[in-house]
């Protein structure tokens, strides 16, 4: 092979592997903020598919001769990249809604502030627990999970192949129902304080009705709630980086 068709070849394995990458770093937590600078993320696709591509250049299919062709290739990897993507997504947003469910139990619904990771309102503790988040993935290291899988992808969803769209909706459908219920469980000692809490007050007002209650309630939830929330963070971030790492490799590294 001489260099005029090696060099288009190479380019051609290399536009490939950056769909898929780009896809996945495009939602992918703390890579793919909104508030992270455009160029940087796109750097950083790039470099990871000018490693990625002589690795998996075996795996890669020859390149197409139609350009109706070379788009179905780009718009199934884009497709593969934007499940991975979206399944390290959906887990990280298991702690904005365990936030949203805290504040209610908390009094603090309605202090809310701009979430920059959703690009929209939000809870001031969903927005300490998602930034909080993205900080204990990158400390432990789940973002070269997700990075690994999708390498490892290659030997399993091979591009040109299949798409199996029935299986990414069931699975991302199954990954939602599963973070509701994890952020439920996670936020559950705040449904046993917030029952202690106003059963205490319902019996103090049975005892001193000329007793404004809501004056007394309000600030006594806010102190209380957050000081349960501050003894519990601990535990609650130490068994979400359980939760995502043994989710993500259930559902992106193939066995």
């Amino acid at each position: 092979m001489n260099l005029e068709e090696y060099l288009p070849l190479r380019i051609f394995q290399i536009m490939l592997v950056f769909a898929r990458t780009s896809a996945v770093l495009l939602l992918l937590p703390g890579i793919g903020e909104v508030f992270i600078p455009v160029r940087v993320r796109l750097l950083f696709a790039v470099a990871l598919a000018l490693a990625v591509a002589p690795v998996i250049a075996p795996q890669l299919p020859p390149e197409p001769t139609s350009a109706a062709g070379l788009l179905t290739l780009v718009v199934g990897e884009v497709l593969i990249g934007l499940y991975f993507g979206l399944v390290a997504r959906i887990l990280w947003l298991t702690l904005d809604t365990a936030g949203r469910v805290i504040s209610f139990s908390t009094g603090l619904a309605s202090a809310t502030v701009f979430n920059p990771s959703l690009s929209e309102q939000g809870s001031a503790i969903g927005l300490v627990l998602t930034l909080l988040g993205i900080m204990m993935l990158f400390i432990a290291d789940l973002h070269h999970m997700v990075i690994r899988a999708v390498v490892e992808s290659y030997a399993v969803f091979r591009p040109g192949g299949e798409l199996m769209i029935g299986d990414f909706s069931e699975a991302i459908t199954e990954l939602v129902s599963g973070s509701f219920k994890v952020a439920v469980q996670l936020s559950a000692p705040f449904f046993v304080f917030g029952l202690l809490f106003f059963v205490t007050l319902g019996v103090l007002a049975r005892l001193m009705p000329q007793l404004q209650i809501f004056f007394i309630g309000l600030p006594a939830q806010i102190y209380l709630g957050l000081f349960v929330w501050v003894t519990i963070l601990g535990a609650l971030m130490s068994a979400f980086l359980t939760y995502y790492a043994d989710t993500a490799a259930t559902y992106l590294i193939p066995n």
